[in-house]
């Protein structure tokens, strides 16, 4: 008579079980890589625009801390704090982003972040495998 053995298959479940609850720190890990790659990709851009005066604003351009919200986990990459004049770095950069009357955009954030799309996506990718090798998966 035949037997079936699904011990392997069910050891196999609960590994895909463990994939799907991806721990917290292997997901920050993943938003800090990418957010380095990005952080880098914007300020390049942006001296490639033109965009650094002062070099005030381009400097400024920093990761926030990773946070839990409705979606799951994210970050935010912005201009911080105000340049000698006193203006916001946010609002200088959105200027140079958007252009104004007399000025036109550099959108240097948009254009950084399309560009390094697939970069972003290895830096993550890289992470993730290291947990995967890690499970021995």
């Amino acid at each position: 008579m035949a037997r079936i053995d699904t011990s392997e298959f069910s050891k196999f479940l609960l590994d895909m079980e463990e994939l799907a609850r991806l721990p917290d720190e292997v997901i920050e890990k993943m938003l800090l890589a990418e957010a380095e790659v990005a952080e880098r990709a914007i300020k390049s851009k942006g001296r490639s625009y033109g965009v650094e005066d002062t070099g005030t604003t381009l400097d400024s351009i920093t990761t926030g801390k990773v946070k839990r919200t409705k979606l799951g986990m994210g970050l935010h990459i912005y201009p911080k704090g105000k340049n000698k004049r006193g203006d916001r770095n946010a609002e200088v950069a959105f200027i140079n982003e958007f252009g104004k009357h007399g000025q036109p955009a550099r959108p240097f954030m948009r254009d950084a972040c399309e560009e390094a799309a697939d970069e972003v996506c290895e830096a993550a990718e890289k992470i993730y495998n290291q947990y995967l090798n890690s499970k021995k998966l």
